[in-house]
């Protein structure tokens, strides 16, 4: 099997390229100091003011292609907005109940269907439940009164 070589060159640039190992190495210098990535910053802003066009074009079709990685950031962003959690504390409760539901110790088919469970007067986290969980606990929350005033008759 072919290993995939994701350097932004097709196979007949990467052909033409006498030094492909110095050609690398000077495209990531650009991110190695302050100045440089000042430099490329400063280039790629005016490039994009000259290719509004083609820039928007690039951007969409990057996006596509890692749409995953997209929607993945923006879930992350959601849970330190909303909760106060980022990916990492996030992960840590995530393997402190091992993948599993923190009411029915059920493993959801993905890990993108737990919900964050939190108090909503106190915003604290309290765990990680699968979407029937989330759902129940949510109804029971509403109608707590009602479902204590029926098993107390």
């Amino acid at each position: 099997m072919r290993r995939k070589i994701d350097d932004g060159l097709n196979k007949w640039q990467r052909y033409r390229l006498k030094d492909l190992d110095a050609y690398r190495k000077r495209k990531r210098e650009y991110a190695r100091t302050p100045e440089e990535r000042k430099k490329r910053t400063e280039y790629m802003r005016v490039w994009k003011a000259k290719n509004r066009e083609r820039a928007n074009e690039l951007a969409r079709e990057s996006h596509a292609r890692n749409k995953w990685k997209h929607v993945e950031q923006l879930r992350y962003k959601r849970f330190e907005k909303l909760y106060g959690i980022n990916r990492d504390q996030y992960n840590l409760i995530y393997q402190k109940q091992s993948g599993k539901c923190l009411i029915c110790s059920e493993i959801p088919k993905t890990e993108r269907l737990f919900h964050i469970d939190h108090d909503h007067k106190t915003q604290i986290v309290r765990g990680l439940l699968c979407s029937r969980c989330n759902g129940a606990l949510g109804w029971f929350e509403k109608n707590e009164e009602k479902i204590f005033k029926y098993l107390k008759r």
